[in-house]
């Protein structure tokens, strides 16, 4: 005897479909996940770039207290604060003003007299891209003060 296999059409395009949308919810799933990893991982180098930038605002503010007390110590003996970083026994003074140990800061003497001095921390390099804070400048009173935003205590 002899059986016929009867093959339904519509089963085969059935299963067809099936595998297609399968693909294609496959498909949209991995799509959706790489989005949000890729967001994740922008998301994760902004905060770790934001709180490097923290951290290297100490560099600035540990020069100018240093510079602040060398000009302390120039009046005792002089009389008077200087403009001139050499004057305070910095070797390395350059462009009229001294690098912080890595790089990422200059401090300058912008103005000193017989009564006051202020000092002013550029940042450069990469922290140049620290748009919260940007330069510092303390003077004699002890004033300090960031360059953007009116909120000193957020940088100092």
């Amino acid at each position: 005897m002899i059986q016929v296999l009867a093959v339904d059409p519509n089963t085969q395009n059935g299963s067809a479909d099936t595998t297609m949308t399968m693909i294609l919810v496959g498909a949209v799933i991995a799509l959706l996940l790489t989005g949000i990893i890729s967001y994740d991982y922008q998301y994760a180098q902004r905060v770790a770039q934001e709180q490097q930038q923290v951290a290297n605002r100490s560099e600035a503010k540990n020069l100018l207290m240093e510079v602040a007390k060398r000009q302390e110590a120039y009046f005792q003996k002089h009389k008077r604060y200087t403009t001139e970083l050499d004057q305070l026994g910095y070797s390395d003074v350059e462009d009229w003003s001294v690098a912080s140990p890595s790089g990422l800061y200059k401090v300058v003497v912008t103005s000193a007299d017989d009564r006051t001095f202020t000092l002013v921390a550029e940042p450069q390099g990469d922290q140049l891209s620290d748009s919260k804070c940007g330069a510092f400048t303390y003077d004699k009173k002890g004033t300090a003060k960031s360059a953007r935003g009116s909120d000193s205590t957020a940088c100092w």
